[in-house]
C-alpha cells in the first residue's frame, strides 16, 4: 500500500480487507504474505488517521504488554510500558494520542487486538471505525 493514493475507493477497499476481521473471538491464523498484506493495509489507516485507540485481550500481563508495545511502536512511536503486576488474562486499552493506557482484568473468550482509527479530515471519514482482532504477534 505504500504507492496507493488515499482515494475512496482505495480507502473502501483497505476497509473491507480490514473489516474481515471483525467479529471474531480470537484472530486467524495468518500466512506470512497474509500478514505482511495486514501490517501495509493498518499502516497505511494509520497514515490517514490522526491516532488510534488499541484494544488488547490477552491470557497474561506480558503477552498484553508485548503486543501493545510491538503495535503502538510500529503504528507510530516506541514506547516502554510500565503497568502494574496482575495475574490471569487482561484487557489494555492504549490511546497513541494521549500516550494514556487503561489496565483491567478480562474474562471473556475474546483474543487479540483491535486497532480503533480516529481521522478527523472529512476525506478520510471512512478510515474511522475499530477492527480486528489481529494477532498478538503481528508485528514479530
Amino acid at each position: 500500500m505504500p504507492n496507493l493514493k488515499p482515494t475512496s475507493v482505495n480507502i473502501k477497499k483497505v476497509r473491507q480487507r480490514l473489516a474481515q476481521f471483525s467479529n471474531l473471538a480470537v484472530p486467524p491464523t495468518l500466512s506470512k504474505s497474509q500478514k505482511q498484506e495486514l501490517i501495509e493495509a493498518l499502516l497505511w489507516f494509520s497514515d490517514l488517521a490522526d491516532y488510534e485507540t488499541l484494544g488488547i485481550c490477552t491470557d497474561t500481563l506480558a503477552a498484553g504488554k508485548a503486543a501493545t508495545e510491538a503495535y503502538v511502536g510500529r503504528l507510530c512511536r516506541s514506547i516502554n510500558l510500565d503497568l502494574p503486576e496482575r495475574e490471569g488474562a487482561v484487557y489494555i486499552k492504549f490511546n497513541t494520542l494521549k500516550g494514556a493506557w487503561y489496565l483491567d482484568d478480562y474474562v471473556g473468550p475474546n483474543r487479540g487486538v483491535l486497532v480503533s482509527f480516529h481521522a478527523s479530515e472529512p476525506e478520510y471519514d471512512l478510515v474511522n471505525g475499530t477492527y480486528g482482532p489481529f494477532p498478538l504477534n503481528l508485528f514479530d
